[in-house]
């Protein structure tokens, strides 16, 4: 038996009727009775009864082996919906790629006892594969959950987002079997014969060349290019914006190299951090991240037009080789400021995929933060999109080949 794989996705606003009605649909698609192993999201509208969609995927898929996390909004290879009741449902079948649910509560480190007891979990099953978190992050600092399981779990590729719902409130849930819980870190290890390739697209374009720091403290960047650095932001900005920096707080970014020590960028590769503020009398910009004199950052815009042509430009990397192995499935972890409120109008991410990996059952929400591998480490990403295909590894070849 080969992977068989299928999605489904379903509006309805009974939690048990949605709940049976998407991974109905999953198992359909992907042409079986049953599943090996499961994948739930379903946003907040839903979070009164999650304990019966649970009980209704587990009892539908036919298997107890169920993990996923409360969203914003869900998605699948084609479809999007945010801010309304929704469940999607990934089911999958195969004597070849193994899906492990994993589920660690928080307790009082900031989430580093639970990311060593995923790491150990991983590192215990024969390591390697690939590993999908969907993290609280009202109660685990993100970076220590990354630095954790890489420590236990070392080569490791983490991908992923963290947890969303009603942004109302600083509260998110995380699915294990039937469990429901919060303040946790739930996911799931793929391991056996899988491959996987792993794409992140950018949603802001640069405002020119990097610059040079020349004179940062902690997260305050004082000088550009020898130049203060408000000076310079004003300068890059297109003449309209010059005077508007002041509410263009939702718009404006910095990239910093996933390398501290790096001394370049390669075309997508830069971490997006907030710019939180802005001093007028010394022309210091306040930043969302650590400040290093002697590195090159980037000044960004949040830019709708530029995040389709950078999601564009990651599919065709990742389009899979004429007669390479076909990919089986895949992950889609979106910003919950991209979507409807970068674009304008839902669905234009999904409509990208589908576009240029038809039919392939992909499953994804909409997170509060992105997790993905870059430069041989896993990195924490904001206002980014995760795309993870997996495949089976190849057959070995014979002699007579």
């Amino acid at each position: 038996m080969a992977t068989q794989a299928g999605v489904g996705l379903s509006s309805a606003t009974d939690t048990a009727q949605a709940a049976r009605e998407a991974a109905g649909t999953a198992l359909k698609r992907a042409g079986v009775e049953r599943a090996d192993w499961g994948v739930i999201f379903a946003t907040f509208p839903h979070r009164p009864r999650y304990a019966a969609a649970l009980a209704e995927t587990q009892k539908r898929l036919g298997t107890d082996l169920i993990t996923g996390c409360s969203a914003w909004g869900v998605l699948t290879g084609s479809e999007e919906i945010e801010g309304k009741a929704a469940i999607a449902v990934l089911a999958v079948r195969s004597d070849r790629i193994r899906g492990d649910a994993l589920f660690a509560p928080a307790g009082d480190d900031d989430g580093e006892g639970a990311a060593r007891e995923i790491g150990r979990r991983v590192a215990g099953s024969s390591g390697g594969g690939l590993l999908a978190l969907w993290p609280d992050p009202f109660a685990l600092r993100l970076d220590l959950v990354l630095e954790g399981v890489g420590r236990q779990a070392p080569g490791v590729a983490v991908i992923g987002a963290a947890a969303s719902g009603d942004p109302r409130l600083k509260q998110t849930f995380q699915f294990h079997g039937r469990n429901v819980a919060t303040r946790g870190l739930a996911g799931l290890h793929l391991g056996g014969e899988c491959r996987h390739v792993v794409g992140i697209t950018q949603g802001c374009q640069p405002l020119g060349d990097p610059c040079r720091v020349t004179r940062g403290e902690g997260n305050v960047l004082h000088e550009l290019d020898g130049e203060p650095a408000l000076e310079v932001l004003r300068r890059r900005l297109p003449p309209i914006l010059r005077d508007s920096i002041e509410r263009l707080g939702a718009h404006l970014f910095v990239g910093l190299p996933p390398d501290p020590q790096q001394d370049r960028f390669e075309p997508g590769e830069y971490l997006v951090r907030h710019m939180i503020g802005a001093d007028p009398e010394s022309g210091a910009l306040v930043v969302g991240g650590s400040i290093r004199t002697g590195e090159p950052v980037l000044l960004v815009l949040r830019e709708a037009q530029a995040a389709r042509e950078d999601l564009k430009r990651m599919l065709a990397r990742l389009a899979p080789a004429p007669g390479g192995t076909p990919y089986q499935f895949g992950f889609y972890f979106n910003c919950a400021a991209r979507g409807t409120s970068l674009h304008g109008l839902p669905g234009i991410d999904t409509a990208y995929i589908s576009g240029s990996l038809p039919d392939l059952p992909i499953i994804g929400f909409f997170g509060n933060a992105e997790i993905a591998p870059l430069r041989g480490e896993n990195r924490l990403f904001t206002h980014t999109g995760v795309l993870a295909l997996c495949a089976e590894e190849a057959a070995p070849r014979s002699d007579g080949a």
